[in-house]
Formats: C-alpha cells, sequence, structure tokens
C-alpha cells in the first residue's frame, strides 16, 4: 500500500476534523519501567487447532477467588533457573527428576513416568516493541531512534516470535505506523501487507512455535476513528490472511469450556506440538471504547480472531487469557502466573539507560514473563545493550513455568 506523503496525511487529519495527538514517547501504554502493569527437537505432527490438551504434571498454580470475586494470588516460591542450560527453576513444591524425548518435544515426570506435554506457558520469547518501526530522519524524540528490520528478518536472523503492531484506518484501509507525520515510517505499511510479510515467513517454516502479535488500535494518533464494526473489519482482515489451520483464536483454546478462561485454568495451554506454525493476535488496547467493544462489555470474545489483554482487575473474568505487565510488578505478575496468562511487557525503549536495559532484561527473565519486548533485538553499532537469551535459539524454557527437563531444543532449535 502506498504511503501518503506528510503533507498529504497533515491536510487529511486537519479535514478530517481529527487532530493528532503527539506524544514524546513510544505510543505503548506500557512502560519498560517498573511501574504499574495496569499503565501498559522435534515435532511429530502438524499445526492443528482444537481442544488444548491436558497438560497435568506441568508446573502451574491454581487461582483462587475470594468472596468479594477478587483475584487471590498463592505464594509462588521458585529456583533460580540454570540460563547456561535453559534448565528451568520450579513453581512451588517438589521438583522431581524428568527425562527428555526429544522425538516427541516432551519432558517425562522422573517419579510416575507420565508424560509432560510442553505448552505455550512453557516458554520465554524474544518479542518486539513497534515491531515496523524505522526511525525517522528528525527523530522528534529518543524514543523514535530506533528502527527494526523487516518482519521476517526479525523472525529468521533474530528469534523474535512476538510483534506488536500499531494500527490506524487510512482511505485505503488499515495502516500500520507510529505517529502520523513525525513518526511514520515503517518497514510495511498496510496492515494486510505487514500480515502478508509474516505469513510468508511461518508458510516457510512450518515447525515454529506460535508467533504472537500484539495489536494496538492508534486512532489518536492518526487517521480516521476506529469503531467496532472496523474491529470486525480488522478480524477480516487477519482472517484473510491466516486460514483456520494456521490461526489460533480465543474460540480454539476454549473449546468445549463455558470460557476461556475456564479452558486456560483446567486445561492449561495447548501444547507446543498442537500449535507449531500458527499465530494468534492480541489487542494491546485496555480499558477503552475498544477492548469494551471488542470483548462485548467485557463479557467474551466468542467469534472473535484476537484475544484481548486484560489488566489485574480482570483476570478473573470469562475472556481474560492474556496480559501485559510492567516486569517489576512482582505481585501483578504472580497473580498472572496463577491465573494461567500468558504475560508480555516492554523490556528496553530506544532513550533507556544500557545499563538499566541489562538490569531490566534480568529482572523480566526471572520473573518468568513469557514474550520480552525490546526496541534491540539484535545488535547495533556502538550501542552496549542488545536482548541476547544466548540460552534461547530462538527460545529458552520459562524459568518459572516450565517443567524439569525442559530444553531450549525441545522449543524449537535453529
Amino acid at each position: 500500500m502506498p504511503r501518503r506523503s506528510p503533507l498529504a496525511l497533515l491536510l487529511l487529519v486537519h479535514c478530517a476534523g481529527n487532530p493528532v495527538e503527539v506524544s514524546a514517547g513510544s505510543g505503548d501504554d506500557t512502560s519498560s519501567s517498573a511501574t504499574s502493569g495496569t499503565g501498559t527437537p522435534a515435532p511429530t505432527t502438524g499445526p492443528t487447532t482444537g481442544a488444548a490438551p491436558d497438560t497435568s504434571g506441568g508446573a502451574s498454580v491454581g487461582l483462587s477467588t475470594g468472596p468479594d470475586d477478587t483475584t487471590t494470588a498463592p505464594d509462588l516460591t521458585a529456583t533460580a533457573a540454570d540460563t547456561s542450560t535453559g534448565e528451568p527453576a520450579s513453581t512451588g513444591g517438589e521438583t522431581t527428576a524428568a527425562t527428555t524425548d526429544e522425538t516427541t518435544g516432551s519432558t517425562t515426570d522422573g517419579t510416575t513416568g507420565d508424560p509432560v506435554a510442553l505448552t505455550m506457558q512453557h516458554v520465554q520469547v524474544k518479542g518486539t516493541h513497534n515491531s515496523y518501526h524505522v526511525q525517522p530522519l528528525i527523530p522528534f524524540d529518543k524514543t523514535h531512534e530506533y528502527s527494526h528490520e523487516p518482519l521476517d528478518q526479525q523472525l529468521e536472523s533474530q528469534g523474535v516470535r512476538a510483534f506488536e503492531l500499531d494500527v490506524h484506518q487510512g482511505l485505503g484501509g488499515f495502516e500500520v505506523y507510529h505517529i502520523s507525520v513525525i513518526d511514520s515510517s515503517s518497514t510495511c505499511d498496510g496492515f494486510d501487507e505487514c500480515l502478508d510479510v509474516i505469513k510468508g515467513w511461518s508458510d516457510a517454516h512450518p515447525q515454529h512455535l506460535p508467533v504472537t502479535v500484539w495489536i494496538e488500535i492508534k486512532d489518536g494518533t492518526g487517521g480516521q476513528p476506529i469503531d467496532l464494526g472496523d474491529l470486525a473489519k480488522m478480524d477480516d482482515v487477519i482472517r484473510g490472511v491466516f486460514g483456520p489451520d494456521q490461526l489460533l483464536t480465543p474460540d480454539d483454546v476454549q473449546a468445549a469450556h463455558p470460557s476461556l478462561r475456564e479452558a486456560v485454568m483446567t486445561d492449561g495451554w495447548p501444547a507446543l506440538d498442537s500449535v507449531r506454525g500458527q499465530v494468534l493476535f492480541v489487542l494491546l488496547n485496555v480499558n477503552d471504547d475498544h477492548s469494551l467493544e471488542y470483548t462485548d462489555n467485557y463479557t467474551s470474545l466468542k467469534g472473535r480472531a484476537m484475544f484481548a489483554r486484560a489488566e489485574p482487575a480482570q483476570f478473573a473474568q470469562p475472556w481474560a487469557a492474556v496480559a501485559k505487565l510492567g516486569f517489576g510488578d512482582a505481585a501483578d505478575i504472580a497473580a498472572a502466573h496463577a491465573a494461567n496468562m500468558l504475560i508480555a511487557t516492554n523490556v528496553c525503549n530506544a532513550g533507556d539507560d544500557d545499563d538499566a536495559c541489562f538490569a531490566n532484561l534480568e529482572t523480566a527473565k526471572a520473573a518468568g514473563i513469557h514474550m520480552l519486548k525490546d526496541d534491540f533485538p539484535g545488535p547495533v553499532d556502538d550501542k552496549p545493550y542488545w536482548m541476547d537469551l544466548p540460552d534461547g535459539d530462538p527460545a529458552r524454557c520459562n524459568p518459572v513455568t516450565a517443567p524439569p527437563g525442559c530444553t531450549s531444543a525441545l522449543l524449537e532449535d535453529l
């Protein structure tokens, strides 16, 4: 999709009566700092969808609900992971020996001999923030001073398995960029174009780990307002690129359960070998009209193409399954693990101090956050920091949730 010139964009915004809200920050509502999370080898089966398998025997923790219907997190204790081998820590209880079967992608409980399937919840992956972003010729702010490789190159050479796309509505369809005029350069201009790039790489690598694509509706920073009907059109674009065998939806995970929440608490997340080669989408917006409409007044994601981000106060709601939190929010992260949520965070943004970024990465890794999103997924000239996961190629065993015996080669071996 051709990109309109800055002047045309400016005129469009002015004439539409939809002024652009310009922020000096990254535009994401979850900071990389330790602030409140409510602010912002070998598989033998191909990709399938359907009921999530029974993952009993894995390191999962129950969620209890008090009489006031608030989520209560149990005490989570964990031993340190051996990051040189990818050996995970245990989440409470007694750790037992386990053996691995590299022909099935599962581990075996050393006490009972029962197989322990590795699931989506047992993985920790590298992700990118504003994954399309290209540094503008004249950066408006230090947070704009970074450029990402095209999405397929991030997948191929940098081991990225989680993306974030900012979506605006233009005259010709949905567009992907950060802020109109001042920070609008992208490696893929159209939403469908970005998805085609991901699909092309996925088709060529059918045994890859599930790729998560976070979608942030950014109609406050350019383009026309996006309403409920537009969200339905966005679902259509997603389904138009990814067929049912390649798209993991809330209905797939919920299966026969009365709610998505009950499904992830009862069955957990799908086994990795049942969702290889698949892509899932998450609506990043939280507590706004977009999230309210998309979740049918915070009741359900039935029929939707995307999951929706939940904040801690919403973890017990029937649609809640995915969260984005601050990496330092220990209590919220513990509650999310207890609720079997998939968790993401921002680790290092452009403009952050390198030493702080190194420390942030270690904190986020140790917290067991599943998706570590960063502006620097690979080395950058004259910059000491980049998100290096030396014990994961491209992913590592989650140090909080993965069962003993998990190895990075069992996840995805590049």
